[in-house]
């Protein structure tokens, strides 16, 4: 089972979480990308509260976020996600769409939702896969396909091998 309970909203840029907001601003500001709201297709938050454990699972997780925001931002070349915990600094993650796969995480088992993405994150050498948590509501699961068609429509079509007629 997921270790917190999720809520998930659409919203703009400017009514994310202040530090989540102000990550995203300066990001775009250093990469010179323009103005987030008028970049942004589709803005999430999500609101990420630790489920409780019972008085040993508080002791062993004492120093682990109780409540975490996580702010994402689709564009037409990036997703961008920042998160920021009751106990841990805010720390910003870009990727960019043609660089990565992605595939929507929804499990009755676990019953947790998010969206796994997988390729060369940030400025990583090597792929890498990442994991975005979000709650079960609409707007997930709405952000999680608009990231899926956006993922799919930034790559070329794979070149269709020639037939064996066409000395191929």
């Amino acid at each position: 089972m997921s270790d917190y309970n999720r809520t998930t909203r659409e919203c703009p840029v400017s009514q994310l979480q202040p530090d989540l907001r102000q990550a995203i601003k300066n990001y775009f500001q250093e990469q010179n990308l323009g103005d987030p709201a008028t970049e942004s297709l589709m803005c999430c938050e999500t609101v990420s509260t630790r489920k409780s454990s019972g008085w040993l699972g508080s002791l062993m997780n004492d120093s682990q976020d109780e409540t975490i925001h996580t702010g994402m931002l689709l564009t037409s070349e990036l997703l961008i996600w920042a998160r920021k915990g009751d106990r841990s600094d805010t720390v910003l993650t870009a990727a960019n769409l043609k660089e990565i796969q992605v595939k929507i995480h929804a499990s009755l088992i676990d019953r947790d939702h998010g969206l796994e993405i997988t390729g060369f994150i940030r400025d990583a050498q090597s792929r890498v896969r990442g994991y975005v948590g979000l709650g079960a509501e609409p707007a997930a699961q709405k952000f999680c396909e608009e990231v899926e068609k956006a993922v799919a429509s930034s790559k070329p079509p794979a070149p269709k091998p020639f037939s064996r007629w066409f000395g191929g």
